[in-house]
């Protein structure tokens, strides 16, 4: 193994890295304990957004408040992760027009969903060499 097996992202290659990816895990604090959701979700103009149910639990405890959320990827010789922490809001329908042509992954059609972005306060890259 390397003698510095772990290296900083810049702010671009984290983003680029967050970008070519669709699935990640979003961190929220529900009225008991913490937990962690996985999402499908696309990166749009320095935001990150999502779609959840109009009536879900990850709704309620996302909602107007602040998130951490990772999206990460492993090969044979090297791993990344990126970790956002930001704050999370429900968007109205008035955004919805354009937010629906973006590229995500849909696992729930046929339910009433709400978009929510994610205003990022900080990003923290790492690249990881496995060999």
């Amino acid at each position: 193994m390397s003698t510095n097996p772990i290296s900083k992202l810049d702010a671009h290659e984290s983003w680029a890295l967050l970008s070519g990816v669709r699935l990640g895990r979003l961190s929220a604090s529900g009225a008991h304990s913490p937990d962690i959701h996985p999402v499908s979700y696309v990166v749009h103009a320095g935001k990150i957004y999502f779609r959840t149910g109009a009536a879900s639990r990850l709704l309620s405890e996302v909602d107007d408040n602040d998130v951490a959320f990772e999206a990460a990827w492993q090969e044979i010789d090297n791993a990344w992760s990126v970790v956002v922490l930001g704050h999370a809001k429900a968007l109205g329908n008035d955004e919805r027009a354009e937010l629906d042509e973006l590229p995500i992954l849909d696992f729930a059609p046929n339910i009433t969903d709400v978009w929510v972005a994610i205003t990022p306060t900080e990003l923290r890259g790492r690249r990881f060499n496995l060999v």
